[in-house]
């Protein structure tokens, strides 16, 4: 049993989890891509296995992340090219592959769009807050302003009070260019639930701020036991292919209910592994090698 590690030389998850590897014995192969190196790496489609730096690679499983971390530290446009076209190549090579163990390979489209997920997150029996996908923000009342929050319906930026959103935003004729995903605004407790095939962890994440990632002010907790919705997950991620993700709950401030905002099919996760105190990687490195085949 060998697991490939794919993605960024300075990716703390991938850290983690080659850490985990090495607590639990399981050989690794190693393809992360420092910045301004490349290794020499050729797939012939017709002939099997790829070559990296002469060597045929033949995981039976592995674990594959997009390098954004290269990028944040240079924001040129050809590092984040070279890091999409690496990622492109070994998952091309990893889909085609079926032998090898890899998480989510049966993905849908709908887990990469936000509103699809909404929707078939309520068909799942979980409760969502209340939504609107608009740019008509002109309409929204100045005493609505603050009890409803924006996020991009693309991701790639933060959540923002609808207030905070609309001073940055121009509107013509109250119309703002784009669509944005408009929701109540929740408060805590905020949740987020692992699922890593038959495992499930929840964390509390506790923060002053309505999205912790802007200050990067949260502190984690693990729960001991994982919230009752955790069921209705699994429903929503087997419709959506995957058995690998991290969904976040936020408390409806009038109901007191846990309500699901996302589902992210790629999540980062070290700083919560070390919140488990490690069980979170290992049960990723179980899940991709102590199983025959693929999922």
């Amino acid at each position: 049993m060998a697991l490939l590690l794919a993605g960024g030389a300075d990716d703390p998850n991938l850290d983690a989890l080659a850490n985990a590897a090495a607590k639990a014995g399981v050989e690794l192969l190693k393809l992360r891509t420092p910045s301004g190196e490349s290794p020499a790496f050729c797939w012939d489609p017709a002939a099997g296995a790829p070559r990296l730096s002469g060597r045929e690679l033949t995981p039976s499983a592995a674990f594959i992340r997009y390098d954004v971390f290269t990028g944040m530290k240079d924001p040129r446009p050809a590092v984040n090219s070279r890091a999409l076209a690496w990622y492109q190549s070994l998952m091309g090579w990893l889909l085609s592959e079926p032998s090898i163990r890899i998480f989510n390979r049966d993905i849908s489209q709908i887990a990469a769009n936000k509103p699809a997920s909404l929707v078939c997150a309520r068909e799942a029996g979980l409760s969502i807050p209340a939504t609107q996908i608009t740019n008509e923000v002109g309409s929204f009342s100045a005493a609505k302003l603050e009890s409803l929050v924006a996020k991009p319906v693309a991701g790639g930026d933060y959540c923002h009070s609808l207030g905070d959103a609309l001073n940055k935003t121009e509107l013509r004729g109250g119309l703002a260019a784009t669509p944005a995903i408009v929701q109540k605004r929740l408060v805590p407790p905020e949740i987020r639930v692992y699922v890593i095939g038959q495992f499930a962890f929840a964390f509390e994440v506790r923060s002053n701020s309505l999205d912790y990632r802007v200050n990067q002010d949260a502190d984690l907790f693990m729960l001991p036991e994982v919230p009752k919705e955790v069921g209705m997950l699994r429903k929503l991620m087997a419709r959506l292919g995957t058995d690998f993700g991290a969904a976040d709950f936020k408390t409806d401030p009038d109901t007191g209910q846990l309500l699901f905002l996302e589902l992210n099919s790629s999540p980062m996760f070290a700083r919560f592994d070390q919140a488990s105190e490690g069980q979170l990687c290992a049960a990723i490195i179980h899940e991709l090698t102590a199983h025959e085949g693929s999922t």
